[in-house]
């Protein structure tokens, strides 16, 4: 079954933005460049950049179930539009942390509700497919991302901006032709259109629902240890290639087969894996990650690093689609946003935590101890994903009462599995382009 229009309207805007979006390591480069910040205040500013990006998963997740994914993403682009141009012009400290705080939110604002509009213009059980798509467009936007920036930044730094904004203005635009959302839940439950109060209680109660129910707990911990493991490819990896003699070519050279292999081997994993136990992907995922990078141990030179970065790409394109599947195949209706923001947070969570500790461990003890610290933690999270069949809420739909806060409605007889918003949202969305 082909996928939708909407989707690709969606996929090609999420790949424009990032295309265009500036990443931190070159907002650093602007700023070193143009003199606009001491160098000991660099990493404040980058700090409020990552501090944005981790409080965009709860709160945008909420947003996009409060007033729909789609309206989400359409309104945060104008605003980062005028915020990108506002850096281009803004040359007091005070200034460039806000709008690095605000910036940080803005560009990862749209990733549950990205998360949570595919659940909903898409059949469920073609939601590991169209995410996986998904993810390669993000691969490709956020791959190609700094060559274009590097090239602005030496012809004409201010360009960076002027493009930041547009790419926005552009996702915005085709994000505006999908389909429109449908009234929120908790509104139409109603039957009338909510309070702002009632509006922002059934906000906070979709942000703390997914950490009250057992399942969903176990799969967070998770994730934010695994994303500890990954993310010192951010951090540690790099530095470690530098010491063992590789150049930045060398090294850009390694990161590059990660990109590849991304690509190339996201929309195969549904097909490979969907049949599987919810959990099964989770635990190999887990496992190639944590033999990828404790294998950096042996590594030495570019052809033992080029391995191991294979073998832990295996884990990241196991990893990305099918987390994302099994986060919205839990998530009850009206509540996708709110669900994979959950997630978001978790991840994002440890670029506050697992990257600098991953830096810290090999300073103090050496590379060697980092990588079978790895090696054991990613052993330690595969068990803890083996368990999760285990937890109560594993099997999709049968949540109680308690699972969805107090006089939650379930739109289901005695008996029956409730809907997931993917099922839910997905008809309502596909009768609306029929039209």
């Amino acid at each position: 079954m082909a996928l939708p229009k909407a989707f690709w309207l969606l996929w090609c805007g999420q790949t424009v933005s990032r295309l265009g979006t500036l990443a931190p390591a070159f907002l650093v480069l602007y700023l070193e460049q143009e003199g606009l910040v001491a160098p000991g205040t660099t990493p404040l500013v980058v700090g409020l950049f990552g501090a944005g990006v981790v409080l965009s998963g709860l709160v945008g997740g909420a947003v996009a179930d409060l007033i729909g994914p789609r309206r989400t993403i359409v309104a945060a682009q104008p605003v980062i539009a005028v915020m990108a141009l506002l850096f281009a012009v803004a040359e007091h400290v005070v200034a460039l942390c806000v709008l690095s705080l605000i910036t940080g939110f803005l560009s990862a604002v749209d990733r549950p509700a990205g998360a949570g509009l595919i659940s909903a213009i898409v059949p469920q059980e073609q939601f590991s497919k169209a995410y996986s798509l998904f993810l390669v467009g993000f691969n490709i936007g956020m791959s190609l991302s700094p060559v274009f920036s590097g090239f602005l930044l030496q012809v004409s730094p201010t360009a960076l901006f002027v493009v930041w904004a547009a790419s926005s203005l552009v996702y915005a635009g085709l994000v505006f032709a999908v389909p429109a959302d449908p009234p929120p839940v908790h509104a139409a439950a109603a039957g009338r259109p909510a309070g702002a109060a009632a509006a922002l209680a059934s906000a906070a109660r979709g942000i703390a629902e997914p950490f009250r129910t057992p399942v969903l707990v176990g799969f967070l911990v998770m994730t934010f240890l695994l994303a500890c493991i990954y993310l010192q490819v951010n951090s540690a990896l790099p530095l470690d290639m530098r010491d063992s003699g590789l150049s930045s070519g060398d090294i850009g050279f390694v990161l590059a087969v990660n990109a590849v292999l991304s690509v190339a081997l996201l929309p195969l994993v549904p097909r490979l894996v969907g049949r599987m136990r919810a959990h099964v992907p989770l635990m190999m995922a887990a496992g190639f990650m944590a033999v990828g990078f404790g294998g950096n141990v042996f590594a030495g030179g570019i052809l033992s690093f080029t391995i191991a970065t294979v073998v832990w790409t295996l884990g990241e394109v196991i990893w990305a689609p099918m987390s994302a599947t099994f986060i919205a195949d839990r998530a009850p209706a009206g509540r996708s946003g709110s669900y994979q923001g959950s997630y978001f947070f978790a991840w994002n969570a440890a670029f506050v935590v697992g990257s600098p500790a991953g830096l810290a461990l090999s300073h103090a003890h050496g590379y060697e101890v980092l990588w079978i610290s790895v090696l054991g933690l990613g052993f330690a999270v595969m068990l803890g994903f083996a368990l999760l069949p285990r937890l109560a809420g594993f099997t999709p739909g049968a949540r109680s009462e308690t699972d969805t806060g107090p006089g939650a409605r379930t739109d289901t007889g005695p008996g029956e599995p409730r809907a997931t918003a993917g099922q839910n949202l997905a008809a309502q969305n596909l009768t609306t382009e029929k039209r």
